[in-house]
C-alpha cells in the first residue's frame, strides 16, 4: 500500500492505493488561506461583499473585518500549526493573509494567538524557533510581534491602549522584549512590563485553553480510524508540494548579479522612477539609479544590494537611490530609518558603497550592520558593527554619526524595526556546508518548515479541523498536549518534487477542487 498526496492551491489531495495503482480510499485536507474553525455565539464576518455570519470551514480573506458580539468567540485557523481565537466583542481585520507576511489589526477587543512548538532534531531549538512565521498584530497605539511558540493575548483597552499577555513564549511590542508570564502595557508612549499569574483565566481564556484541548485529542482520536490506523512502512509516503503560489518570488534561491533585486515587500510599498508617479514595488521589481522607495505604516521591504548585502526599509520611511550599479552604490534616506546588513565584504569585489541622510554620508568598509535614521532634528549613521569611512576617518562599532559629531551609541536600544531586521536574519552562519548569510540560510528554513509542518484534517461527520503533522516530529500544544498522529508515522516522507528520491514513480493526477464557497 501506498500513499500519495498532491497538494493543489493549498488543498490537499491524500489518498492510498494498492500495489495495481487501484485507488480504494481518499479524504482531504488544506494548507493555505485563512478559515473559521468553530464559532460560538454572536460572530459575523464583512467582506466587500457585504456582512454575513461566521460559520465553520468559512475562508476569511485579506481585506475582511471579524466582528464578535457580547459573548461571542472564533477560532480562526492561520498557516498550518497557528491559531487566532477572537474574544468577544472584539473586531479584528486581515490586513495580509500570506502565510510568511501575516498581518492583523486589532481595532478593539482581544485576541488570543496560540503556537504550536515543535521539535526537530536536525536544528537547534533556537534556530528552529527563530524559522517561526512572523505574525503581526497592529493595534491603536501598538504593534505585536509574535514569532515564537506559544500563547499569546493582545487587548485593546476602551482608552485605546494596549495589553499583551505572554502565558507562553515569548513576545514583542514596540521594541520591547516580553517573556513568559510577563504582562506588557502601553502608556503615554511607554511600555511597562509586570508580571502576572497565568493561572487566572477569564472566560475568554478558558474557552481557548479548551479549544486547545480538544484540538489536541481530536487529533489523537485520528489514531482510531481508518485511515489513520493502518500500518504505514518507511518510505511509503509520496509528497508533491508546488512552490509557494501565494508568493512567486523564489529569488531567495538564486543569486542576482544585479544590485536592487526586491527581496521582500509588504503591501502598500511603492517606487518612483525618473520622477513620474508612484507605483507598486513587488518581488518582480529591478530597482535602477535615482529610483525611490518609500513604505506606508506599518509596511517593511527588503532589497538585495549584492549578494549577501541586504538594506531593510523601515515603516513611513523613504529612500533615495542616487547610484546603483556593480560600479557603486549610493543611497539616501530621505525619511524614516533604514538598516543594511552585510553579512560578507570584500574590498577586492564590492565597489564603494556609499550611505547616508541630507547632511551625513559614509562610505562601507566591512562586514557589519549599520542604520540610517533621519529625522526633522537631521539624520544618523549608527555603525553598530563593522567600520565606515567619515570624513577620512575610520570609524568602528558602536558608534553614532550626527552631523560632525561621532559618539558611543547605546547597544540596548532597539525598537520594533530592528527586531523585524534581526527576523529576516542578520550576519551570517555556518550552515554544516558552507558559511551563508543568516537571511538565505533561515529564508531556506522557513520555507521547508511551511511545507513539512503538516495540514488541517476535518473528520467526516464533524464541523472543525484539527492539525495533522506530515511525519511524526513532535508538535506540542503549549497549552499542554502533543499532536501524535501523523500522516507518515515513522517520520518517512518521500519528495515528489525536483529533490524527489523516487524519481521513476508516477506523479499523481492533479485534481483541482473548488475553495469554499462564500456567501
Amino acid at each position: 500500500m501506498l500513499y500519495r498526496i498532491c497538494v493543489i492551491c493549498g488543498w490537499l489531495l491524500l489518498g492510498f492505493v494498492i500495489a495495481n495503482g487501484q485507488k480504494v480510499e481518499s479524504f482531504e485536507g488544506f494548507m493555505t488561506g485563512i478559515r473559521a474553525n468553530a464559532v460560538s455565539g454572536d460572530v459575523s464576518f464583512q467582506s466587500k461583499d457585504g456582512k454575513f455570519p461566521l460559520e465553520s470551514s468559512l475562508r476569511v480573506e485579506q481585506g475582511d473585518f471579524i466582528r464578535s458580539g457580547a459573548g461571542g468567540y472564533a477560532e480562526i485557523l492561520l498557516q498550518p500549526g497557528n491559531y487566532l481565537r477572537v474574544g468577544s466583542e472584539t473586531e479584528c481585520y486581515i490586513l495580509n493573509d500570506q502565510h510568511d507576511k501575516m498581518r492583523l489589526k486589532l481595532t478593539h477587543g482581544a485576541l488570543i494567538i496560540e503556537l504550536l512548538a515543535r521539535e526537530n532534531e536536525f536544528y537547534s531549538s533556537g534556530l528552529w524557533n527563530d524559522a517561526t512565521e512572523l505574525i503581526r498584530v497592529i493595534t491603536p497605539d501598538a504593534e505585536v510581534f509574535i514569532n515564537h511558540p506559544g500563547v499569546f493575548r493582545i487587548n485593546t483597552t476602551t482608552s485605546g491602549q494596549t495589553e499583551v499577555f505572554v502565558r507562553e513564549g515569548e513576545a514583542v511590542i514596540n521594541g520591547y522584549r516580553i517573556k513568559k508570564a510577563r504582562r506588557a502595557a502601553t502608556a503615554n508612549g511607554n511600555v511597562n512590563v509586570t508580571e502576572f499569574d497565568s493561572k487566572v483565566e477569564d472566560k475568554f481564556d478558558t474557552w481557548s485553553r479548551e479549544r486547545a484541548e480538544q484540538l489536541v485529542q481530536a487529533n489523537k482520536l485520528l489514531n482510531k480510524e481508518a485511515p489513520w490506523a493502518k500500518s504505514v512502512k518507511r518510505g511509503d509516503v509520496d509528497i508533491e508540494i508546488p512552490d509557494d503560489e501565494e508568493n512567486p518570488n523564489n529569488r531567495g534561491r538564486v543569486i542576482s548579479a544585479r544590485p536592487g533585486t526586491v527581496n521582500f515587500v509588504e503591501d502598500g510599498v511603492e517606487f518612483s522612477r525618473d520622477g513620474k508617479d508612484w507605483q507598486p514595488l513587488d518581488e518582480k521589481s529591478q530597482l535602477e539609479a535615482h529610483d525611490k522607495v518609500r513604505t506606508t505604516a506599518n509596511s517593511f521591504a527588503e532589497m538585495m544590494l549584492f549578494p549577501d548585502m541586504h538594506l531593510r526599509m523601515d515603516a513611513s520611511s523613504e529612500v533615495l537611490f542616487d547610484e546603483l550599479s556593480n560600479d557603486a552604490v549610493s543611497l539616501k534616506v530621505v525619511r524614516g530609518s533604514a538598516i543594511l546588513d552585510v553579512a560578507r565584504f570584500d574590498r577586492k569585489v564590492v565597489p564603494q558603497i556609499a550611505i547616508g541622510g541630507s547632511s551625513t554620508s559614509a562610505a562601507i568598509n566591512d562586514t557589519g550592520n549599520y542604520r540610517i535614521d533621519a529625522r526633522d532634528s537631521g539624520n544618523t549613521i549608527t555603525v553598530r558593527e563593522g567600520k565606515v569611512v567619515f570624513n577620512q576617518r575610520s570609524v568602528g562599532s558602536c558608534k553614532i554619526i550626527a552631523g560632525a559629531t561621532i559618539s558611543d551609541c547605546d547597544k540596548k536600544s532597539k525598537d520594533n524595526f530592528d527586531y523585524w531586521s534581526q527576523y529576516r536574519g542578520e550576519g551570517q552562519m555556518y550552515n554544516g556546508q558552507a558559511t551563508v548569510a543568516m537571511v538565505t540560510e533561515l529564508t531556506r528554513l522557513r520555507q521547508n518548515r511551511y511545507k513539512s509542518a503538516g495540514f488541517w484534517y476535518q473528520r467526516p461527520g464533524q464541523t472543525s479541523s484539527t492539525f495533522v503533522p506530515f511525519t511524526s516530529q513532535i508538535f506540542r500544544s503549549p497549552y499542554g498536549g502533543t499532536y501524535s498522529t501523523a500522516l507518515a508515522p515513522r517520520g518517512s516522507v518521500n519528495r515528489m518534487d525536483g529533490g524527489s528520491r523516487n524519481p521513476g514513480r508516477r506523479r499523481p493526477e492533479i485534481i483541482r477542487r473548488p475553495d469554499i464557497s462564500r456567501p
